[in-house]
């Protein structure tokens, strides 16, 4: 009877454990990769839904994964080839992403708050979307950079950006930035011409000594030229804000006069 007993409960015991080690996973083996991680400092979060890890170098993200960079920066390539840079402070969300030849690709991303910069690869120019609050984003082989705060600001370096919302939309091409104020505003383009985007710390942010996402600190990459300050000042460690130095007007010149002296009379002939 004892054994009878025993054997009883190691089969239930061995049953939950087929459940599951069979069932639970199968959600995480059907989905595909959609990206790594290439490199990060600081701290970095992954979220699937009520989880929070630690992000690491060459950890994967799949669909329904959102990345927090808080303090940290990270760089990912995704499987189409795309490559993202998050700056500190930026949320960013895999919607859905799908990517395989001869299959249906598709990539819907979102950016709730921060900074980040792309350049698109290889997925149908179609299929992409970066959604946020205030508009949404697609793209037409391109390298761009978002800002997004309490207004929206797009910077194009290559290729053009469709920018959309229910004022209306705008093509924004190379060279070109635009700003969005509300989800019922029509984009417009920004004052002054090509906005820049904040130095590797992202906006109001700089990166401490030996801090980067490159090998043995080295910082990461930095954006395109022209891409360097969105917000057009930089903060120094102290906090105070340093704004360019303005160009001095030209001054006008002044003729010089001869200095005085005695008149010295002509010799006579």
């Amino acid at each position: 009877m004892y054994h009878t007993d025993l054997d009883w409960r190691w089969v239930r015991l061995m049953g939950r454990f087929f459940l599951a080690v069979c069932y639970l996973p199968l959600a995480a083996l059907a989905a595909d990769p959609a990206g790594v991680i290439l490199s990060l400092n600081g701290k970095v979060e992954i979220v699937h839904g009520a989880d929070k890890r630690l992000a690491v170098n060459r950890a994967e993200l799949f669909s329904g994964d959102s990345i927090e960079t808080g303090e940290g920066q990270v760089q990912i390539r995704f499987v189409d080839g795309t490559l993202l840079t998050l700056y500190r402070d930026t949320r960013f969300a895999v919607d859905d992403y799908r990517y395989a030849k001869g299959k249906e690709n598709r990539a819907q991303f979102s950016l709730l708050n921060g900074l980040m910069h792309t350049l698109t690869g290889q997925m149908d120019k179609q299929n992409y979307q970066l959604k946020t609050r205030l508009a949404n984003l697609g793209v037409r082989g391109t390298e761009y950079s978002v800002k997004l705060g309490d207004v929206l600001h797009v910077s194009v370096d290559h290729g053009q950006v469709e920018v959309a919302n229910a004022g209306g939309r705008a093509l924004v091409s190379a060279g070109q930035s635009l700003t969005v104020f509300g989800p019922q505003v029509m984009p417009k383009p920004a004052i002054g011409g090509k906005l820049d985007i904040g130095p590797h710390g992202g906006p109001g942010r700089s990166p401490g000594p030996g801090q980067g996402m490159g090998p043995g600190g080295a910082p990461p990459p930095p954006p395109p030229v022209g891409t360097q300050n969105m917000s057009r000042s930089t903060n120094t460690p102290n906090g105070q804000v340093v704004r360019p130095p303005q160009p001095t007007p030209p001054q006008p010149i002044q003729p010089v006069q001869p200095a005085p002296g005695p008149v010295v009379p002509p010799k006579p002939l």
